[in-house]
């Protein structure tokens, strides 16, 4: 799908409406069109869908990359192109690429579930995803919502995980044994020492969203080690059941990828999984958001 020219930043018209997609998680928005400026209302009732929603879904799209970039812009400031592993676009490296299928291996070739960048001290506050080819089968994406993953857990399980803090490392979801396609030339093993070298961070097993107030189970078995103040075994049967609980289906949403679609998750209540089960060509361009510490 070619990238159409900027329009001229004419006024949105007309209402937009709001469709859950599943109980937990994930819901439609129609009526707007994403190329032109938002208005106050457009954008704070945007907002206000993501945060109850936790990823909003947008259908028949078409964005040049300086549109795309600007509606990203209205959730907040790109994190820095460095902190990514995806190719970015010259002019516009805020957006990265993922370009995969058609002959290119996908980026993964085992996924894990994870909360993006939950390994660096601030992960990231969400993102913004934008097809451009979708293959004709296969390529989904999955949401979790780590709202209703906590409500879901037993009294006895959140009074033990209060006030408790988990390990993330970033290396855990890239080492050579899951990412191997990464590191074959000199760059991807440079990267690879760089991503190794990261310190761990610590982050509540139960985080409070900054503005909804809700809690939200806050590990994920792409990034988390360890439970911090018990030992190895203990925090290993206890992560692998909350990794177990977090897959539950009542707690998720799956996207069918079609041209033109667009997706914005929160990252602050929600964990994902790109399914690689595709031959044809995927081409996304994402947008991620810098974020606020997890407390």
């Amino acid at each position: 799908m070619a990238q159409t020219a900027a329009r001229s930043p004419a006024p949105q018209a007309g209402s937009l409406t709001i469709t859950p997609v599943v109980t937990a998680i994930g819901a439609e928005i129609a009526g707007i069109d994403l190329a032109r400026p938002l208005t106050n209302s457009q954008h704070e009732t945007i907002s206000a869908a993501l945060v109850q929603h936790q990823v909003i879904f947008f259908e028949r799209q078409s964005l040049s990359n300086a549109q795309l970039s600007a509606f990203a812009r209205g959730f907040g400031e790109p994190q820095p192109a460095s902190e990514s592993s995806f190719g970015k676009l010259a002019d516009f490296p805020e957006i990265d690429v993922l370009s995969y299928g058609g002959g290119v291996q996908p980026y993964v070739t085992k996924e894990l579930w994870h909360t993006d960048f939950s390994g660096r001290e601030t992960p990231t506050m969400g993102s913004v995803l934008y097809c451009l080819e979708a293959p004709s089968t296969g390529g989904d994406t999955i949401w979790v919502s780590l709202f209703a993953a906590y409500d879901a857990l037993s009294d006895k399980m959140k009074a033990y995980l209060a006030g408790m803090q988990a390990e993330h490392r970033t290396i855990k979801a890239f080492g050579d044994d899951i990412r191997s396609n990464l590191w074959k030339d000199e760059a991807g093993r440079k990267r690879f020492d760089q991503l190794s070298a990261l310190p761990p961070a610590l982050h509540p097993a139960v985080r409070t969203h900054p503005v909804s107030g809700r809690k939200a189970l806050f590990v994920n078995e792409g990034y988390t080690t360890r439970l911090i103040g018990v030992d190895r075994a203990e925090s290993d049967a206890v992560l692998g059941y909350l990794f177990a609980h977090l897959r539950m289906p009542e707690f998720q949403v799956r996207h069918r990828w079609q041209a033109g679609h667009l997706a914005v998750w929160d990252n602050r209540s929600t964990q994902h999984y790109a399914v690689a089960d595709y031959a044809e060509k995927r081409l996304m361009h994402r947008v991620t958001i810098k974020g606020d510490k997890p407390y």
